[in-house]
């Protein structure tokens, strides 16, 4: 764990005057699978959190994937590339491509603190960890405040559409990526062989 969250944790509640975590807490907030001691902190920031609406922010969602789909089909420098080519500017873009969409669509979100599993339920499932999620796996109120940060800079900026039609391209053929493009080492392989 870092000095940063631990420095963050040291004012909450679930730690006393010496910086220890109340007996009680301790008790209510063990892990029960085996080897594990990790405590739900309840610090504000470190909470997980869920989608208080989560059909309409999937919806919203979908809507902005399939406009970037639909936005990267039809750029037609990328329609020439080879398809690994494609396939590795897609898997190293996707999450900028699709966070400019939220933004460009005004996609908003409300969460609420993901309700804790009951005492009774981590003893029933304690020898059951099939099919469940990791613990890391939920988002904390700290990323999603992050999250929406970000996303209230950018409708800060006020951008046109030609604006982010020009940062979307600016993402897909990232400089970085396109050296390791096999098109492009085609290219560089023609012209040292000239």
């Amino acid at each position: 764990m870092s000095s940063g969250a631990d420095a963050g944790c040291e004012r909450c509640r679930c730690h006393g005057k010496d910086r220890h975590p109340a007996i009680l807490y301790t008790l209510l907030s063990q892990n029960l699978r085996p080897g594990g001691a990790r405590q739900r902190c309840l610090c504000p920031q470190r909470r997980t959190v869920c989608l208080r609406t989560p059909h309409l922010t999937c919806r919203a969602a979908s809507h902005v994937l399939l406009k970037t789909i639909s936005f990267v089909r039809n750029v037609a420098a990328f329609r020439l590339l080879p398809r690994e080519d494609q396939l590795l500017l897609l898997d190293s873009c996707w999450v900028p491509l699709f966070l400019l969409g939220l933004v460009q669509e005004m996609v908003t979100f409300e969460v609420m603190e993901a309700p804790a599993p009951s005492m009774l339920k981590k003893i029933l499932l304690s020898g059951q960890s099939k099919g469940q999620e990791p613990e890391g796996t939920q988002p904390t109120l700290a990323a999603v405040q992050r999250l929406q940060w970000c996303l209230s800079s950018f409708w800060r900026l006020d951008l046109s559409p030609s604006e982010f039609t020009y940062l979307r391209g600016a993402v897909l053929f990232n400089p970085g990526e396109c050296q390791a493009l096999v098109a492009a080492g085609h290219r560089i392989a023609a012209s040292q062989s000239h």
